[in-house]
């Protein structure tokens, strides 16, 4: 998630700019919500935490019409609608955004695991998003982002309302780029802590950087040696990069355990196969690879784009002649669903 950063300031708009248009999805099991919450930390009390919310919903007024989101096409969602009543309660599944990103870029995906019965929970990386960012967080304290899901998750449990809805017990993660790295990261990878002290060396020492900022890049690997989160019980990880440059080797990632699918475009530029989701696939203990053929680049795992994104921000909403984006995010949602089916079965299948 390095390209599509170019379009994050037209996007700020997209907080302010909702409207409601066009028609769900008729093979959809449930109406799909989505809110936008935040939480301070409880030990830290500068430091908010916010993310989005997609789950099974029931539209207080039937006629309603779903959430359309500027430059983005084909969501079908319902803004602050009532959750879906359930007799068991709803596995979750965090998501962890691409560097620079936010999760409303993913929100095609969120939608298909709610409309299956799945709450996910998306948050907005601390000042690693499209709305607050600094190089300190995007290229130095990543072990921020674990924390980040690891705060989003004792909230939610522990909130009157959500926790009500919420099994303690089902628990995934997915993410996209640095979202998959921490995907993996937060199931139990681990990082090597004098390669992970060298890539903030790098930094550091990037002559690129202006000199003040360089100094608040702190040389200090110890938070992210032990970043796992036990509650989470799965990982699904698309176009996880970069993995040796942050650090994670072949002994890190046979540290990871849990069930772990992992899926990227074999024409990834960004992300190349062979040096990233190929090699954390070859020592991740039964980790399993979907390399989707073709000319399929990095920004595939994003939204697909209606005319005018296509035309403001090419790099991110253009594929390669002959990708079907549509297609590829319906193959890719119907892995998820797979996949989570089988580690994390919704409540009607536990």
């Amino acid at each position: 998630m390095l390209r599509i950063a170019a379009f994050c300031g037209v996007l700020l708009a997209l907080a302010l700019n909702l409207s409601f248009t066009g028609a769900a999805h008729a093979d959809q099991t449930y109406s799909v919500g989505m809110k936008q919450i935040e939480f301070v930390d409880p030990k830290d009390n500068h430091r908010h935490v916010a993310f989005a919310m997609f789950y099974p919903a029931r539209p207080q007024d039937s006629s309603a019409t779903p959430l359309v989101m500027p430059f983005f096409a084909n969501l079908h969602l319902y803004q602050d609608a009532e959750i879906a009543p359930t007799d068991k309660k709803y596995p979750l599944v965090m998501f962890s955004h691409g560097r620079g990103s936010n999760p409303l870029y993913y929100a095609w995906f969120a939608e298909v695991l709610a409309a299956h019965g799945y709450i996910v929970a998306a948050p907005y990386h601390y000042r690693a998003n499209t709305y607050d960012a600094t190089i300190a967080y995007l290229a130095n304290k990543l072990w921020q982002r674990p924390v980040d899901i690891g705060l989003a998750i004792s909230f939610l449990l522990n909130d009157p309302v959500w926790g009500k809805y919420i099994d303690p017990d089902r628990i995934g993660i997915a993410g996209h780029s640095q979202g998959g790295f921490t995907s993996l990261w937060i199931g139990g990878a681990k990082v090597n802590a004098d390669k992970y002290l060298a890539f903030q060396q790098g930094w550091r020492n990037n002559g690129m950087v202006p000199e003040y900022l360089r100094q608040e890049l702190p040389l200090d690997a110890t938070p992210a040696l032990n970043v796992r989160d036990a509650r989470v019980k799965a990982a699904f990880a698309m176009a996880p990069g970069i993995i040796n440059a942050f650090g994670m080797d072949e002994v890190g990632l046979r540290e990871l355990t849990i069930p772990t699918y992992i899926t990227v475009g074999a024409g990834d530029t960004q992300t190349p196969p062979k040096d990233n989701a190929e090699f954390a696939a070859q020592y991740i203990p039964n980790a399993e690879l979907n390399i989707i053929p073709g000319k399929v680049d990095h920004e595939i795992f994003v939204n697909e784009c209606e005319d005018e994104g296509r035309d403001e921000f090419p790099e991110a909403c253009v594929d390669a002649p002959g990708v079907d984006r549509a297609k590829i995010h319906a193959e890719v949602g119907d892995a998820a669903l797979r996949f989570f089916a089988a580690h994390l079965p919704p409540a009607g299948d536990k």
